[in-house]
């Protein structure tokens, strides 16, 4: 699933849209719309006032009181093509072509993302976490999310309510980098570790969206190029490899419904 990393590449690619005015909008598949405050076709016309991102959600700002939020789900794309060039993809759902020479082209093959046409989008992201790569994402909040909890890091860090972004992926990533083992309870860990994991996570994220992300098979970002920081992950999909730091054979197992990829003997 396209996580933080991703989607901000995918906005930052697409920024060059940015006061193009949409000229047409076609679906292929209708199912694809999960929320609508307005008619699509309302938006023909509007220009791009802004591109921007909350959490794994993508977000189109276009005139007062009219937004497009995209969610990628698990395989989903969103870039824009030459307008002149034929869409040879499968699963193509939508496309919007602009003024500018390009169109934006919706790809989800297993349908678990979706597009919303709000009038208000903080009726959904009002309920997310804070932003982990913002300032007001401090040792003191994540200190406060984990008191008390008995509930595995791991866990707490795939919770959008707390933290709003993090995937399987960088939840591994980071609390690798930070030593921690993911199936600790958020509760136990001291402030010297709460700095550590902070500090991964903002690490880990920054440094993916360096590389534009991670491709195993689906993501691509808004010039449909894969990503590059699939070569740099340290544990994730590394099953019965050997730690790059300590060399025993890293371990995989089910943490809250979830897999997830560690060192028993560097993760504490």
């Amino acid at each position: 699933m396209p996580e933080l990393p991703e989607v901000e590449t995918i906005r930052r690619s697409l920024l060059e849209n940015v006061g193009a005015v949409i000229k047409d909008i076609k679906f292929r598949r209708t199912d694809i719309i999960k929320a609508q405050d307005y008619e699509p076709a309302s938006v023909i016309g509007q220009h791009i006032r802004e591109i921007r991102r909350r959490g794994k959600y993508l977000i189109m700002e276009l005139e007062p009181g009219y937004t497009l939020v995209v969610h990628l789900g698990m395989t989903g794309r969103f870039y824009m093509q030459d307008e002149n060039a034929e869409i040879s993809a499968s699963h193509v759902h939508m496309v919007i072509s602009l003024d500018n020479g390009y169109k934006l082209i919706y790809l989800d093959p297993r349908r678990f993302g979706g597009v919303r046409f709000l009038t208000d989008p903080e009726c959904i992201f009002c309920r997310m976490g804070r932003e982990p790569l913002s300032p007001e994402f401090t040792d003191r909040y994540l200190q406060e999310i984990c008191r008390d909890r008995k509930v595995a890091i791991k866990t707490l860090l795939l919770n959008q309510h707390c933290i709003a972004g993090i995937g399987n992926i960088y939840a591994d990533e980071a609390l690798f980098d930070a030593r921690i083992r993911p199936d600790r309870p958020a509760g136990s860990l001291r402030p010297a570790e709460i700095k550590r994991l902070r500090k991964a996570i903002v690490k880990v994220l920054q440094a993916s969206i360096n590389q534009r992300g991670t491709t195993f098979r689906d993501f691509r970002d808004g010039y449909n190029k894969s990503g590059e920081f699939q070569e740099l992950l340290q544990v994730y999909g590394k099953t019965d490899c050997p730690c790059k730091i300590c060399g025993q054979i890293l371990k995989k197992d089910v943490i809250g419904g979830r897999s997830s990829h560690y060192c028993e003997h560097c993760q504490k």
